[in-house]
Order: structure tokens, then sequence, then C-alpha cells
């Protein structure tokens, strides 16, 4: 995945800024490479890769460099720098070196987003999700339109997804809205079932002596990060304290941007947290990736916390099957209706 950045130097000058994730093979580093080359006899200006995510060793990506530059003129080999970024520590230097300070913010913002960092698309079960959460919150009817705008959809997802609903549970007005009037018991395990498949990554704690997930927890609220939320169990009980469940088996993460974004944080909250996507039933922490244009996490006492329906289907991907269909109840009792119900049908 590649998207390019035009910018300014410190001096002025045109840079772009190619970003790379999860770049593998130096078949396609050369071809970066070249294509750049070719930019900068054309073009001019200065060209920067940055590379999230690549396969190559320090030591075989500056061989590949070398050789490259070897290649080609002087002047145009000059004007190629290329790096890879591991770490959010390595770009605050990278960025510092090559642009004024007045611009750094907001470029580093516009990589993070073209890295992965920050969402692009939202699915049919994100669609659903909207109009499930319209409907428990007693919010009446939208237009498809501002549907798609408010989930960052197209309108033939948008289109899609009410039509995979069950016809007895969408409701039409005569205006050409759409609202959710029920939720019978199929059609949540057919949401939470498809929901439940969205990529998810785990951790094992191989110390042998695992921190408890709400331990963890406190560590990433002292890392104050707005993009990762608590899910799963924890946040299952802060949205419903009776929930049928007297603990955590596992953190629940949620971040707001896709499977590509940066998960060198979880080593901030326990070092012996090390990467097992085979692990199954004993994971220690599961983060998921939201890419909602919004997130609606809800922010208290120091605590970023996932929205309930998020937490839902958490406890249906962990097998918690019975603690899913007492929330389910909780929610379906607690839905707030218009006072005076005004909608109509066709």
């Amino acid at each position: 995945m590649n998207s390019t950045i035009e910018a300014c130097d410190r001096n002025g000058q045109k840079l772009s800024i190619e970003v790379s994730v999860d770049l593998r093979t130096a078949r396609d580093l050369r071809s970066l490479l070249l294509n750049a080359a070719y930019a900068r006899n054309n073009n001019g200006g200065t060209y920067l890769a940055l590379l999230f995510k690549c396969g190559f060793t320090p030591a075989r990506l500056a061989s590949e460099i070398g050789a490259f530059k070897g290649v080609v003129r002087p002047e145009v080999a000059d004007r190629l720098q290329v790096a890879a970024i591991d770490h959010p520590e390595q770009l605050d230097d990278v960025l510092r070196g090559q642009v004024a300070a007045s611009q750094w913010h907001e470029l580093r913002e516009r990589i993070e987003q073209a890295s992965g960092g920050s969402p692009t698309a939202s699915s049919r079960e994100d669609v659903q999700y909207l109009l499930l959460r319209r409907w428990l919150h007693g919010l009446g009817p939208i237009k498809t339109a501002e549907l798609a705008a408010q989930c960052g959809a197209s309108a033939p997802t948008v289109a899609a997804a009410i039509k995979a609903l069950a016809p007895q549970d969408v409701l039409r007005t005569r205006d050409r809205q759409v609202a959710l009037q029920g939720f019978a018991p199929d059609s949540w395990q057919k949401w939470l079932g498809k929901s439940a498949q969205a990529p998810s990554v785990k951790f094992v704690d191989r110390s042998g002596a695992p921190r408890s997930p709400q331990k963890l927890a406190n560590k990433l609220s002292a890392l104050a990060r707005p993009d990762v939320a608590i899910g799963g169990v924890l946040g299952a009980m802060r949205h419903y304290p009776g929930i049928d469940i007297t603990g955590a088996p596992r953190l629940d993460l949620v971040i707001h941007g896709t499977s590509h974004a940066d998960l060198s944080f979880i080593a901030q909250l326990d070092p012996a947290l090390m990467r097992d996507d085979s692990a199954e039933g004993h994971a220690h922490v599961v983060v998921h990736f939201t890419q909602r244009r919004k997130s609606y996490f809800d922010v208290l006492d120091g605590y970023v916390w996932a929205d309930v329906l998020d937490c839902l289907v958490h406890l249906w991907q962990a097998g918690l099957t019975h603690q899913a269909l007492d929330l389910i109840s909780h929610l379906t009792a607690q839905t707030t209706q218009p006072k005076e119900n005004k909608w109509t049908t066709p």
C-alpha cells in the first residue's frame, strides 16, 4: 500500500513523501526507487520514502539503496532518501531533519493516516452498527445519504447493508428515510457472527506471570491514547455492571484505525506480551480495529471505553455467548423510544 504526500522541505523546495506499508521484496523496493528516480529526473525536487513494516534488515536495506544509487546519476541519487520506520520516534527524527517545525505536526498526521493509522472505509456491518446504535438510543429515521456520510461508507455499501437486514426489522418512511423498528434474535446472531469475523491481533504473555487485564488497562490509561479503547468483558462490565460474569479473562482493545496501525504501544503495557495470532483461547490481549468515521469511544475517569456494541461483539467472538445474550437483553430493555411515535410506513 503506497501513498504520496507533497510538501516543502526546510529550504522551501518540493518534497515528495511516499508512504509504503508492508514492502517485502527487493523487486518492489527497486521498482519504488526507479519510479522515484524517473520523477526526480523530470520534475526535480527531493524524494523521501518512508517504509512502514518493511521486510528488510537495516543492513539489507542499506545495501539495496547503495546499489541502486550506484547506477543512477549522482544528481538524482542525492535527492532520493529512504527511511524504515519501526517506531513513532523514528518518524519524528526523520521529519525534524526534513521539514520546517511549522509544518511538522500536520505532516505527521497525514503520514500516520497514509500509513494505515486512521480509518479509510466502512463495511456493511458498520452501517448496520450505526442503525443499531440509533435504534438503541431512540433516534428516528435517517436519509441514506446522511447515513453514508456518518459511516464513511459508499452508497452501494449502505444499500447492500440495508437489503441484508430482515424486512421486519426495517422501517422505511414516505420521505425515503430508514431506521430499525426492532432487531429479532436471529438478526442479532447474524450481525454478531459477521462482525466477529473482523481481523484482530492476539498477544500472549511469555513471562509465566501475566498481569491482570485490569492492571494492563491501568497502564493503557497512563498512556493517554484517545485512539485506543477498552472493550471486551471490562468494557461490557462498565456499560452494564450487572452482567453475569465475575471477571475478565483477557484485555480486549479497540483501535480507531486499520489493521496496519502501529501496535508498538503493547510493549509499554507489558514487555512480556508477544504477538501470537495462533493463540485462540489463551490470548492475554486481543486488539480489534474499527474503521468507522467516528469511533464512538467514551472517556470516563481517565479511561477510554469502546462502545457497548463493540464490547458485545468481543463477547461473542470470545465464545461468551451467555454473557452476550445477557447484554443484549439489557440493551433491548433499556432501548429509549420517542414519547410520540410519528414514524409512518409507506
